[in-house]
């Protein structure tokens, strides 16, 4: 199967006419990110918003689970080394930005749990599509960092400002129900009917006026844009100094002990 765009191959990216679909692509680790995928999400975004013949785009994961977040080899470099911490951070600022930039309509497609960098994949999209037995979790704060980039965008646009602050203070599973009643995902889908479903709604928008529905797109964006340009910058410095702090390390460090141990039974 053919990748586009020159991306890792845990980057999947697919052609069916003008539908592009992107597969998060490391079923066997939940499909978290890598640090090569991570710093490969901006080539990507950019990339769609370049293909003249891409229309519509489905985001999905492989396997059981839309994406767990970051990789724990990713997780221990950031704790070991902090200018590649801040490399980290400045690739976020460029991922969000281009991911907010994509002109075609993007549908994630949920499949299974969208934790932490998982969850700002699945809700930065223009329409959320979520299994049954999918979950969403936003569990930054858990571990001694403070809310995701995406997520600091994103959420209170989309609820009310105390529902965010709940949802991300406590770092709770959102369930697919839930996530409707939130306003962060459009609907519940069987979990055999979630792919079909996908593709029947990116036809529908492919029959629409494409550049009609681009700059609909780009328009609607504005509030994602001027809440980024509220937001980001301070959210992504705060994510920095979280990273490099003592309660981290030691939340962290007591993290990735207790699933050594846990490899080892």
């Amino acid at each position: 199967m053919a990748n586009l765009y020159d991306l890792p191959d845990e980057l999947l990216v697919t052609a069916e006419g003008g539908l592009r679909i992107i597969t998060l692509n490391r079923p066997n680790d939940l499909n978290a990110s890598t640090t090569e995928m991570l710093f490969s999400f901006p080539k990507l975004f950019r990339a769609l918003a370049e293909d003249p013949e891409a229309r519509v785009g489905i985001l999905t994961g492989a396997g059981r689970a839309f994406s767990a977040g970051g990789d724990m080899t990713h997780f221990v470099k950031t704790l070991e080394d902090p200018q590649f911490a801040r490399d980290v951070q400045e690739n976020s600022r460029r991922t969000i930005h281009s991911f907010i930039d994509v002109p075609i309509p993007l549908i994630a497609a949920v499949n299974g749990p969208a934790v932490g960098w998982g969850a700002t994949l699945a809700t930065l999209c223009d329409i959320v599509l979520m299994s049954e037995k999918s979950f969403i979790a936003e569990p930054h704060i858990n571990i001694g960092l403070v809310a995701g980039d995406g997520i600091s965008v994103a959420w209170p646009l989309y609820m009310s400002l105390l529902r965010a602050k709940e949802l991300i203070f406590t770092g709770d599973r959102i369930t697919p129900q839930q996530a409707v009643e939130f306003g962060l995902a459009n609907r519940v889908v069987a979990p055999e009917k979630l792919m079909d479903e996908a593709r029947v709604l990116a036809d529908k928008l492919m029959k629409q006026p494409a550049q009609a529905l681009r700059e609909t797109k780009k328009l609607m964006n504005l509030f994602l844009h001027r809440s980024a340009a509220a937001q980001l910058d301070t959210t992504i410095a705060r994510q920095l100094a979280a990273t490099l702090s003592d309660e981290h390390h030691r939340i962290a460090s007591d993290f990735i002990a207790q699933q050594k141990r846990n490899q080892k039974t």
